[in-house]
């Protein structure tokens, strides 16, 4: 597959090293159309390196980089219902296609165009790449369905970006029989960013380095008992200041009224013409406050236990 050729016919196949890493530069270096660009060679460039010295480890002798996009990772629709555009924020990757693989690098955006790889990467083989197809006009979708059946949707970033990987999928993944190489028997899987080996669900102790990874039963505790600590410890500190008020206001409503049905507070005063609170109405408020406060919970521990089954290590 290194030896794909051009795509464009205004360009010859061409590869060179960036940093460690090969890269055919006719594709990486154009626009859909061809064009080089030399926006697109500092964009490159800058995206490798923010990916630090794991690309140049995690590739195989021989593989080559055919092109990078930014992209949003599959997303649920409660995911999208109840974080509206900050899903956006919590799924965002880098897709690096190479001749043998895709790349999936984890990154967290950082004001307006710039960004940081948060160290999660994963990959899979074309060979266990079923089918895979880009579409859309203003917003294209990478759609890839494995061989085990999963699907994934990914929304690429950008029409000309776009454009470009729906021209190379189709040498990637020849429609109707699947990506090239030898079929694995695994779809997308997350590696160790230290050692670069896959790592097994669930299991957050990498079982080659060692290195640590943040754990469901930290979270677990951290998301129930501290105000926005699910966010917090899964590294969206935004997102915590955003649920700690409300845990903070609901808190404070559930004990206030917990406190008034037991009669250490009084009950507020009543508006003229209105009965006084008593202490079963404060009870049945205690219990709303507590719902609310648990079903507001359950929702964060939603989002973060995806987030930290994605591998998030602990330095």
């Amino acid at each position: 597959m290194a030896t794909l050729p051009p795509i464009h016919p205004n360009q010859t196949a061409r590869t060179s090293n960036i940093a460690g890493v090969t890269v055919r530069e006719d594709l990486l270096f154009t626009d859909a159309k061809g064009a080089e660009k030399p926006a697109l060679r500092t964009e490159v460039e800058k995206a490798i390196g923010k990916m630090g010295n794991v690309l140049p480890r995690l590739l195989e002798p021989g593989e080559t980089v055919f092109y990078i996009v930014q992209a949003v990772a599959p997303l649920t629709f409660f995911e999208q219902f109840t974080l509206g555009w900050y899903a956006l924020q919590l799924k965002g990757v880098t897709l690096v296609l190479t001749d043998r693989r895709l790349l999936r690098f984890r990154r967290k955006t950082k004001g307006l165009r710039d960004w940081e790889w948060t160290r999660g990467v994963q990959s899979v083989r074309w060979g266990d790449v079923a089918e895979a197809t880009v579409k859309g006009w203003l917003a294209r979708v990478l759609t890839l369905k494995y061989r085990s059946g999963r699907k994934e949707v990914y929304r690429l970033a950008g029409i000309g970006p776009g454009k470009k990987v729906g021209m190379l999928i189709p040498a990637l993944v020849p429609p109707g029989t699947g990506g090239a190489g030898s079929p694995t028997g695994q779809d997308m899987a997350s590696l160790c960013p230290e050692c670069v080996k896959p790592l097994t669900p669930q299991n957050y102790q990498c079982g080659s380095c060692g290195l640590n990874f943040k754990n469901e039963k930290t979270l677990l505790w951290r998301n129930f008992l501290v105000p926005g600590g699910g966010f917090f410890y899964t590294g969206w500190t935004g997102l915590g200041i955003l649920q700690l008020l409300p845990d903070v206001g609901l808190g404070i409503g559930f004990l206030s009224m917990v406190l008034i049905a037991m009669r250490v507070l009084p009950p507020p005063a009543p508006d003229p013409g209105q009965a006084a609170m008593g202490a079963s109405d404060a009870a049945i408020l205690a219990v709303i406050f507590l719902g609310a406060l648990f079903l507001e919970n359950l929702v964060s521990w939603y989002h973060t236990r995806r987030l930290v089954r994605d591998f998030i290590p602990e330095r």
